[in-house]
């Protein structure tokens, strides 16, 4: 969901006859600490994953990925967007935090999403939506059906926040209208 809004959003940014280039000036501030969950992401899945020893340490590592980003969108904050899509991100840590570090997903939306056995055993950052989940609402419940399973996926309803932020954000500085402004000599 995150990436469709992404390439959606710059689609339309150029359908508006805004630039790409206007995204450099995107304030961004601590941008490694938006990388830094991913790659930490990467390194659990790799790890842990296939080895039930280490699902504890998967688990904190999951709860560790969204406090990063949340201390990377809170020295954001001067980007109006920065507050939908930490909103978005809390709530997805929240949703995380009260399952005991992963992320329940509905084997319904998973079904109608188009990804039935998309779960295993063996998953490091999912388990299945049981009686017991807390916060249902707030997990991936949502279907998005793209006709294939490598392009569905379930979200939640952070995710969906996450993602209008991001296109929010693109359109913003993409089709800014007013110009870079240069800084004189004298500045």
């Amino acid at each position: 969901m995150i990436i469709e809004a992404f390439l959606i959003s710059i689609i339309l940014g150029l359908v508006r006859r805004g630039s790409v280039r206007n995204l450099a000036r995107l304030p961004l501030r601590h941008t490694f600490l938006f990388i830094l969950p991913l790659l930490l992401f990467g390194v659990i899945a790799a790890v842990a994953r296939g080895n039930p020893a280490l699902k504890p340490f998967a688990r904190a590592g999951n709860m560790a990925q969204y406090l990063v980003m949340l201390t990377a969108i809170m020295l954001n904050l001067h980007i109006r967007e920065m507050l939908i899509a930490g909103f978005g991100t809390f709530l997805n840590f929240l949703a995380l935090a009260v399952n005991n570090g992963m992320m329940p997903v509905s084997l319904n939306a998973l079904r109608i999403a188009g990804m039935p056995n998309a779960l295993t055993s063996d998953a490091v950052r999912h388990v299945a939506v049981t009686p017991e989940t807390r916060l249902k609402w707030l997990t991936d419940v949502i279907p998005v059906p793209l006709g294939h399973p490598c392009l569905s996926e379930v979200a939640s309803v952070g995710d969906a926040l996450v993602a209008v932020a991001i296109f929010l954000l693109i359109q913003h500085y993409m089709c800014a209208l007013s110009p870079v402004k240069e800084p004189s000599a004298g500045e």
